[in-house]
């Protein structure tokens, strides 16, 4: 069994002793049923991992102590920014998920013409902090030492506003556009990925995606879900050109 994983949201150094409460705490006794000195692997998501050696339990609390630093990187090269249209519920959050099992490097929730979600400034920062949550549990899963962005919900015009100078090679889906990921894509190291809601985008918002430099592309014959669409694009770029092209080497 591989050894447990957590992320703890604050810098963790070598020789402390870091106590750790709550819903974190149960979770490593009443889930991970982890005992005196065993050993678990914490991550701040700065990069690299600590081994952590667990002292002491309490009701609600677990005292462990920062053993070392390992250094490794699960990080794509490939550099994916997914602004992803807001959609209902668990779709959004499936979104989130998979796309940081992928490696996407950030994500920004977009709200469009189209979008059946509204969402107000309180709910807003809460969604933001759920998504947050969801990343960093995705991240405990799969590997990865260093959170995704996670940015703030934007209007889609408003966020084509306020990055024109953004360099990044820029694709926006749209179904059964001529283009695909194949012929359109040279080599990259940087990309920009437009993913609509369920509705999709207007023909207003094609045509000022198109001005500021993103370019269509399509997956296929068929007519994808949001989650499924996220998911298919950002895995389709990972096997040609980023770490799916080639085997990797362990970290």
């Amino acid at each position: 069994m591989s050894q447990a994983r957590l992320y703890i949201d604050e810098p963790l150094n070598i020789g402390t002793e870091l106590e750790i409460s709550g819903a974190r705490a149960r979770y490593i006794s009443r889930v991970l049923r982890l005992r005196l000195n065993d050993e678990l692997n914490l991550f701040d998501g700065l990069g690299g991992e600590h081994r952590a050696t667990i002292h002491s339990f309490s009701r609600n609390s677990v005292l462990v102590s920062i053993d070392e630093h390992v250094e490794r990187d699960a990080e794509s090269g490939l550099k994916i920014h997914l602004l992803q249209g807001i959609s209902r519920g668990d779709r959004m959050d499936l979104v989130m998920q998979k796309a940081t099992e992928l490696g996407v490097a950030a994500m920004t929730p977009i709200i469009t013409e189209y979008s059946v979600i509204k969402l107000e400034k309180s709910r807003a920062e809460k969604r933001l902090q759920h998504w947050r949550g969801i990343c960093a549990s995705a991240c405990e899963q799969c590997g990865r030492n260093i959170l995704p962005i996670v940015n703030e919900p934007v209007r889609l015009r408003s966020w084509l506003g306020e990055n024109v100078e953004d360099s990044s090679r820029r694709l926006i889906l749209k179904p059964r556009a001529p283009a695909t990921l194949r012929t359109l894509m040279n080599n990259t190291d940087s990309l920009t990925v437009l993913v609509g809601p369920e509705g999709g985008f207007s023909e207003d918002e094609y045509k000022l995606a198109a001005a500021t430099d993103f370019h269509a592309v399509g997956l296929g014959p068929r007519v994808l879900r949001t989650e499924t669409a996220a998911i298919a694009i950002t895995a389709g770029l990972q096997t040609l050109f980023g770490d799916l092209a080639a085997e990797r080497q362990p970290g």
